[in-house]
């Protein structure tokens, strides 16, 4: 929601737009995906549906604060607390997915869940573009309030955390590790905003990136245990998710950039265009939980990768592209691709962990899913320096073909779905009460 309204925000708070973007979006980037691993290794520890509460309060708080005080600096704290409570409840609700479906129906939970996630993404900027103009920015701020009392209300139904019987006993909170996670990302995603200037800035968040693997392997609860990536189902399915999102991310900022620029089209009708590719995510996130099982995590995923990759195909030139309908097949057919592969790639992965690390899991998959994007981002705007540069969009394009198609080539490592079940310690017509759910 906040994105439409950055310049009626610059204009109270008299900020410019590049000291927005730094304050209130790359804020906002670099806490999500420093905090998504820790996020799910502590509901890992205090429970799922606890973290899940703690994560609502702090939006709730954030919400508050950002309503209150019309001052940048408040406003990027209001967003670092929303992106911390984010980081709490993605990797928690996908944990209980984990931990409490029926894994023949974990799939389909998972397209709910994705579908969830793409209709808060097209619904989004229409909201916070409705509710600037009819009531002021402070009002998004104030619109997240309804919605955390509501999830809250929900909470009790969910039951109450539960750990599996011969789990062992959850060690300390690994803040080292955290912290070498967090700092470590946050110089690297800053840096490549710098450009040549954060070349020393971006090689001290490279070292403690690279101290990183060497301490998780001694510490006694990691936030990230990297045997789970031991596993090809999980190694598999959090690189495709990456890859994805690389692509994903990076065309919808490319093409408002070149039709604003370029073709001078207006931003609502542009919008409306990505509506389509967005709408396209979540009808088929929701038809792609149902339909993996029966074909499995593997063949739906390479089924989603070829046809994304051949949505790509209207991009083939863009000097031929005049208008944003040129392109919109392209964009419905490359949001089914990513729709029909995000709740496969996400069951095979969560399925190959075990149920008391299911946050630590949940949360590494989200941290891949936001560095996808970010380097998505970061690679765009390396290559793109004049918006009328048409070679340079193109080979931009390239980049999403070539990620895609190291999409489909992983999709040979995820399970089939009787592996699937298997893994999770079931035969097709076996019961789920072995798994306490």
């Amino acid at each position: 929601m906040i994105a439409v309204a950055l310049p009626a925000i610059g204009h109270d708070v008299g900020a410019s737009d590049a000291e927005l973007t730094q304050w209130l979006v790359s804020s906002y980037m670099i806490a999500a995906i420093a905090l998504q691993s820790p996020g799910g290794t502590l509901g890992d520890r205090i429970g799922h549906r606890s973290a899940m509460l703690l994560g609502l309060l702090l939006v709730g708080v954030a919400g508050v604060v950002g309503y209150s005080i019309v001052d940048l600096h408040a406003l990027a704290l209001a967003r670092v607390l929303m992106a911390a409570g984010g980081a709490a409840i993605i990797p928690a609700c996908m944990a209980m997915v984990r931990t409490r479906i029926d894994p023949k129906r974990r799939a389909r939970w998972f397209g709910y869940f994705g579908a969830g996630m793409g209709l808060a993404a097209a619904i989004g900027p229409l909201v916070g573009g409705e509710l600037t103009q009819a009531f002021g920015w402070r009002s998004l701020f104030a619109a997240v309030l309804p919605v955390v009392l509501i999830s809250l209300v929900t909470l009790p139904f969910f039951g109450r955390d539960t750990r599996p019987a011969d789990a062992p006993p959850p060690a300390r909170f690994d803040l080292v590790g955290s912290v070498l996670l967090g700092v470590g990302l946050a110089a690297v995603i800053i840096a490549l905003r710098m450009g040549e200037r954060g070349l020393w800035l971006a090689a001290g968040g490279g070292v403690m990136l690279a101290l990183f693997p060497l301490w998780e392997r001694r510490a006694a609860s990691p936030v990230v245990d990297f045997r789970l990536f031991r596993s090809p189902a999980f190694a598999a399915g959090g690189l495709i998710i990456a890859l994805q999102n690389l692509a994903m991310y990076a065309l919808l900022f490319q093409t408002p950039i070149f039709f604003k620029q370029v073709r001078h089209v207006e931003s609502r009708e542009m919008g409306h265009t990505l509506l389509a590719m967005t709408l396209a995510m979540m009808i088929a996130s929701i038809l792609g939980g149902r339909l993996s099982e029966k074909l499995g995590a593997r063949r739906q995923v390479a089924l989603g990768s070829m046809l994304a990759l051949g949505g790509l195909w209207w991009f083939r030139d863009f000097v031929s592209i005049r208008t944003p309908t040129d392109i919109l097949p392209g964009l419905v057919l490359m949001g089914t691709g990513l729709g029909l592969s995000s709740a496969p790639s996400q069951a095979a992965a969560m399925a190959a962990a075990r149920p008391e690390s299911a946050g630590m899991a949940a949360g590494a998959l989200s941290t891949m899913r936001y560095i996808g994007g970010v380097i998505g981002i970061a690679l765009l705007g390396a290559q793109i320096t004049d918006a009328k540069d048409f070679g340079a969009h193109q080979s931009t394009v390239y980049v999403y073909a070539a990620s895609l198609f190291i999409a489909l080539t992983l999709a040979a490592l995820l399970p089939r779905a009787a592996e699937t079940l298997s893994k999770a310690g079931l035969s097709p017509g076996a019961s789920p009460r072995s798994e306490g759910v």
